[in-house]
């Protein structure tokens, strides 16, 4: 059961990267215009304005334009507009095309009007939409989207993985101090052996060396010995003779 709990985490761990790298990213990857852009794709969170502007499209989707200059008269085409100091993002249908060896200029028809569109200002005629992935992308993108659904499961991750560090390094203290104690008794039961062997061996020199005394030592002893118990009784004739005088 731990093993898989650990398992599960670490999915969650994967996943929580992965998806608070994707938000930032969108939120990071901004075009001049103020609008997420990867590579020749343009995504766009429909709200109540762009509902108006775009066509085939309602709020909470995700608009994903490719960007493309491969555009012929009656293709609908998407661009980006001036609006309240902003840009937005409106679709229509193309008119008329004038174009040169440098740029081109696209006609389309709103309202009562016709507008010209430089190409510079085109995203191109390919979308997707994508129906409420709109809305939740908006919301990860907000200030407290971003702060509770991506920066709280990030700092999670962040203290968990330092909660881990530490009890490792506690762990491996653990193991070095039980190391050492069973070093430390090994060597304790090491040195009783190591007098008793001195001792044995002091006694066996011992041994040795009494047993080693040369045998002329000790017939010289033996010799001297006998000398004395020889002269002991010629001191006593001696006395004798002083008394009788």
């Amino acid at each position: 059961m731990r093993k898989f709990l650990h398992w599960v985490w670490s999915f969650l761990e994967v996943f929580i990267i992965v998806y608070v790298i994707l938000i930032t990213s969108f939120i990071l990857c901004r075009n001049k215009y103020g609008y997420t852009q990867f590579g020749n794709y343009t995504f766009q969170n429909i709200d109540l304005i762009d509902e108006r502007n775009i066509q085939n499209t309602k709020k909470g989707d995700l608009l994903i334009v490719k960007n493309s200059n491969d555009i012929h008269v009656g293709d609908l085409i998407y661009y980006y507009a001036a609006y309240n100091e902003t840009y937005i993002i409106r679709s229509d249908y193309v008119t008329k095309i004038d174009s040169d060896d440098y740029s081109s200029l696209y006609t389309v028809h709103r309202g009562d009007d016709d507008i010209t569109i430089s190409s510079t200002r085109l995203l191109g005629k390919y979308a997707n939409t994508y129906g409420t992935l709109g809305s939740v992308l908006q919301v990860l993108e907000s200030r407290i989207g971003f702060l509770f659904l991506v920066l709280l499961p990030i700092m999670i991750v962040f203290i968990y993985q330092v909660y881990e560090f530490i009890v490792i390094i506690r762990y491996e203290k653990v193991e070095d101090i039980e190391d050492e104690e069973d070093s430390s008794s090994k060597q304790e039961e090491v040195k009783p052996v190591a007098k008793e062997s001195k001792i044995s061996t002091a006694t066996v020199e011992k041994e040795e060396t009494s047993s080693s005394v040369p045998e002329e030592k000790v017939e010289k002893n033996v010799d001297k010995f006998q000398f004395f118990q020889e002269e002991e009784p010629k001191k006593e004739e001696s006395e004798e003779e002083i008394e009788i005088l």
